[in-house]
Protein backbone atom coordinates (compact mmCIF):
# COMPACT_ATOMS: atom_id res chain seq x y z
CA UNK A 1 0.00 0.00 0.00
CA UNK A 2 2.66 2.53 1.09
CA UNK A 3 4.79 1.37 -2.25
CA UNK A 4 1.41 2.50 -4.63
CA UNK A 5 0.68 5.69 -2.42
CA UNK A 6 4.77 6.87 -3.49
CA UNK A 7 4.20 6.34 -7.30
CA UNK A 8 1.05 8.12 -6.93
CA UNK A 9 3.23 10.63 -4.92
CA UNK A 10 6.17 10.86 -8.26
CA UNK A 11 3.41 11.89 -11.04
CA UNK A 12 3.34 15.86 -11.36
CA UNK A 13 0.59 18.02 -11.18
CA UNK A 14 -1.66 18.84 -14.46
CA UNK A 15 0.28 22.39 -14.33
CA UNK A 16 3.84 21.09 -14.52
CA UNK A 17 2.52 18.35 -17.29
CA UNK A 18 0.75 21.48 -19.59
CA UNK A 19 4.06 23.62 -19.10
CA UNK A 20 6.22 20.63 -20.75
CA UNK A 21 3.91 19.91 -22.82
CA UNK A 22 3.88 23.26 -23.68
CA UNK A 23 7.90 23.89 -23.94
CA UNK A 24 7.55 20.77 -26.25
CA UNK A 25 5.59 21.48 -28.92
CA UNK A 26 7.29 25.39 -28.97
CA UNK A 27 10.24 24.04 -30.44
CA UNK A 28 11.16 24.51 -33.98
CA UNK A 29 10.82 21.18 -35.45
CA UNK A 30 6.92 21.08 -33.86
CA UNK A 31 6.24 24.55 -35.30
CA UNK A 32 4.68 25.01 -38.22
CA UNK A 33 6.17 27.74 -41.00
CA UNK A 34 6.47 31.45 -40.40
CA UNK A 35 4.28 33.84 -43.16
CA UNK A 36 7.53 34.72 -44.67
CA UNK A 37 8.63 30.77 -44.98
CA UNK A 38 5.17 30.35 -46.68
CA UNK A 39 5.74 33.79 -49.04
CA UNK A 40 8.92 32.41 -49.96
CA UNK A 41 7.34 28.37 -50.52
CA UNK A 42 4.76 30.14 -52.55
CA UNK A 43 6.54 32.45 -54.57
CA UNK A 44 8.80 29.47 -55.41
CA UNK A 45 6.01 27.47 -56.46
CA UNK A 46 4.88 29.74 -58.36
CA UNK A 47 8.23 30.49 -60.26
CA UNK A 48 8.68 26.59 -60.70
CA UNK A 49 5.16 26.28 -62.00
CA UNK A 50 5.87 29.43 -64.93
CA UNK A 51 9.26 27.57 -65.71
CA UNK A 52 7.18 24.17 -65.92
CA UNK A 53 4.78 26.07 -68.41
CA UNK A 54 7.70 28.02 -70.35
CA UNK A 55 9.41 25.04 -70.77
CA UNK A 56 6.06 23.26 -72.19
CA UNK A 57 5.54 26.69 -74.53
CA UNK A 58 9.19 25.98 -75.75
CA UNK A 59 8.60 22.49 -76.43
CA UNK A 60 5.81 23.46 -78.34
CA UNK A 61 7.72 26.46 -80.75
CA UNK A 62 10.61 25.90 -80.78
CA UNK A 63 12.23 28.29 -83.52
CA UNK A 64 9.69 31.02 -81.52
CA UNK A 65 11.62 30.12 -78.09
CA UNK A 66 14.82 30.69 -79.82
CA UNK A 67 14.37 34.19 -81.70
CA UNK A 68 12.72 35.35 -77.79
CA UNK A 69 15.99 33.64 -76.32
CA UNK A 70 18.12 35.54 -78.82
CA UNK A 71 16.13 39.26 -77.92
CA UNK A 72 16.49 38.51 -74.27
CA UNK A 73 20.06 37.91 -74.70
CA UNK A 74 20.46 41.20 -76.44
CA UNK A 75 18.45 42.94 -74.14
CA UNK A 76 20.82 41.66 -71.18
CA UNK A 77 23.82 42.81 -72.60
CA UNK A 78 22.34 46.10 -73.53
CA UNK A 79 21.77 46.66 -70.30
CA UNK A 80 24.83 44.92 -68.81
CA UNK A 81 26.95 47.91 -71.33
CA UNK A 82 24.74 50.33 -69.92
CA UNK A 83 25.53 49.90 -66.46
CA UNK A 84 29.21 49.82 -67.31
CA UNK A 85 29.37 52.75 -69.26
CA UNK A 86 27.43 54.80 -66.01
CA UNK A 87 30.30 53.35 -63.73
CA UNK A 88 32.73 53.73 -65.82
CA UNK A 89 31.64 56.79 -67.67
CA UNK A 90 33.62 59.29 -65.29
CA UNK A 91 36.82 57.59 -66.18
CA UNK A 92 36.39 56.30 -69.22
CA UNK A 93 36.04 58.88 -72.10
CA UNK A 94 35.35 55.97 -74.69
CA UNK A 95 37.49 57.29 -77.53
CA UNK A 96 36.37 60.74 -77.65
CA UNK A 97 39.41 63.46 -77.60
CA UNK A 98 39.71 65.22 -74.78
CA UNK A 99 41.79 68.25 -76.77
CA UNK A 100 39.16 68.36 -78.89
CA UNK A 101 37.34 71.88 -79.02
CA UNK A 102 34.26 72.13 -77.05
CA UNK A 103 30.83 71.95 -78.65
CA UNK A 104 30.60 74.89 -80.43
CA UNK A 105 27.72 77.45 -78.41
CA UNK A 106 27.34 80.98 -77.94
CA UNK A 107 28.60 82.25 -74.66
CA UNK A 108 25.75 81.91 -72.69
CA UNK A 109 24.15 78.59 -74.09
CA UNK A 110 25.14 77.04 -70.95
CA UNK A 111 22.32 78.66 -69.15
CA UNK A 112 19.81 77.40 -71.92
CA UNK A 113 18.15 80.82 -71.94
CA UNK A 114 17.60 81.87 -68.49
CA UNK A 115 19.67 84.67 -68.87
CA UNK A 116 21.93 86.68 -70.74
CA UNK A 117 24.71 87.04 -68.31
CA UNK A 118 25.77 85.32 -65.50
CA UNK A 119 25.19 88.40 -62.95
CA UNK A 120 21.40 88.09 -64.56
CA UNK A 121 21.57 84.45 -64.00
CA UNK A 122 22.66 84.80 -60.62
CA UNK A 123 19.78 87.30 -59.92
CA UNK A 124 16.95 84.60 -61.41
CA UNK A 125 18.51 82.75 -59.05
CA UNK A 126 17.90 84.36 -56.02
CA UNK A 127 14.07 85.32 -57.35
CA UNK A 128 13.93 81.98 -57.70
CA UNK A 129 14.88 81.13 -53.92
CA UNK A 130 12.26 83.53 -52.76
CA UNK A 131 9.67 81.93 -54.50
CA UNK A 132 10.44 77.94 -53.42
CA UNK A 133 12.21 77.05 -56.47
CA UNK A 134 15.33 76.10 -54.22
CA UNK A 135 16.20 73.33 -57.18
CA UNK A 136 16.22 75.66 -60.22
CA UNK A 137 18.18 78.07 -57.78
CA UNK A 138 20.84 75.42 -57.52
CA UNK A 139 21.24 74.69 -61.45
CA UNK A 140 21.30 78.19 -62.23
CA UNK A 141 24.28 78.97 -60.08
CA UNK A 142 26.08 75.51 -61.25
CA UNK A 143 25.87 76.79 -64.37
CA UNK A 144 26.95 80.27 -63.83
CA UNK A 145 30.04 78.62 -61.99
CA UNK A 146 31.00 75.91 -64.79
CA UNK A 147 30.84 79.47 -66.92
CA UNK A 148 32.77 81.42 -65.06
CA UNK A 149 35.70 78.44 -64.34
CA UNK A 150 35.81 77.75 -68.42
CA UNK A 151 36.55 81.71 -68.87
CA UNK A 152 39.00 81.57 -66.20
CA UNK A 153 40.74 79.19 -68.10
CA UNK A 154 40.15 76.14 -65.08
CA UNK A 155 38.10 73.93 -67.08
CA UNK A 156 36.65 73.79 -70.66
CA UNK A 157 33.02 73.11 -70.95
CA UNK A 158 31.90 70.04 -73.49
CA UNK A 159 28.72 68.43 -73.60
CA UNK A 160 30.19 64.66 -73.07
CA UNK A 161 31.95 65.84 -69.53
CA UNK A 162 29.91 65.17 -66.18
CA UNK A 163 30.31 66.91 -62.97
CA UNK A 164 33.16 64.65 -61.63
CA UNK A 165 34.84 65.34 -64.73
CA UNK A 166 34.63 68.84 -63.99
CA UNK A 167 35.72 68.45 -60.45
CA UNK A 168 38.79 66.48 -61.78
CA UNK A 169 39.54 68.83 -64.31
CA UNK A 170 39.56 71.68 -61.82
CA UNK A 171 43.08 71.99 -59.98
CA UNK A 172 42.17 71.55 -55.88
CA UNK A 173 44.45 74.75 -55.56
CA UNK A 174 42.27 76.90 -57.53
CA UNK A 175 41.21 79.48 -55.46
CA UNK A 176 37.42 78.86 -56.51
CA UNK A 177 37.35 74.71 -56.06
CA UNK A 178 36.17 74.79 -52.47
CA UNK A 179 32.84 76.59 -53.46
CA UNK A 180 32.78 74.71 -56.96
CA UNK A 181 32.75 71.42 -54.92
CA UNK A 182 30.32 72.21 -52.37
CA UNK A 183 27.74 73.60 -55.11
CA UNK A 184 28.54 70.51 -57.14
CA UNK A 185 27.47 68.37 -54.15
CA UNK A 186 24.69 70.25 -53.52
CA UNK A 187 23.61 70.26 -56.72
CA UNK A 188 24.40 66.11 -57.42
CA UNK A 189 21.98 65.90 -53.77
CA UNK A 190 19.39 68.17 -55.31
CA UNK A 191 18.97 67.53 -58.70
CA UNK A 192 19.85 63.64 -58.82
CA UNK A 193 18.73 62.69 -55.80
CA UNK A 194 16.18 64.92 -55.25
CA UNK A 195 17.30 65.52 -51.64
CA UNK A 196 16.00 69.13 -49.83
CA UNK A 197 18.57 71.81 -49.58
CA UNK A 198 18.06 74.36 -46.92
CA UNK A 199 17.28 77.54 -48.87
CA UNK A 200 19.80 79.79 -46.50
CA UNK A 201 22.57 77.37 -47.69
CA UNK A 202 22.02 77.80 -51.42
CA UNK A 203 21.68 81.13 -50.75
CA UNK A 204 24.96 81.64 -49.15
CA UNK A 205 26.13 79.95 -52.24
CA UNK A 206 24.62 82.26 -54.99
CA UNK A 207 26.31 85.00 -52.55
CA UNK A 208 29.45 83.12 -53.07
CA UNK A 209 29.19 83.22 -56.71
CA UNK A 210 27.73 86.30 -57.10
CA UNK A 211 31.43 88.07 -55.48
CA UNK A 212 33.83 85.32 -57.55
CA UNK A 213 31.59 86.80 -60.25
CA UNK A 214 32.59 90.64 -59.24
CA UNK A 215 36.12 89.16 -58.64
CA UNK A 216 36.35 87.54 -62.29
CA UNK A 217 34.90 90.51 -63.93
CA UNK A 218 37.44 93.29 -62.17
Amino acid sequence: MSAAVSQLNQIPSPETIRDATREVLSRPEFTGPSSWEQIVIALLKAIGDWLNGLASWSNQHPYLARSLAVILLLVAIGCLMHLLYLSLGDRLTFGRNKDADPVPRSRWQILEGTATNWREALEVARRKINEGEVRRAIWIAHRVLLGLLDEAGAIRLAGWKTNSHYLGECARNHPWYSTFAELTEIYEQAVYAHRITPPSSVESLVIRVDRLCKEHAG
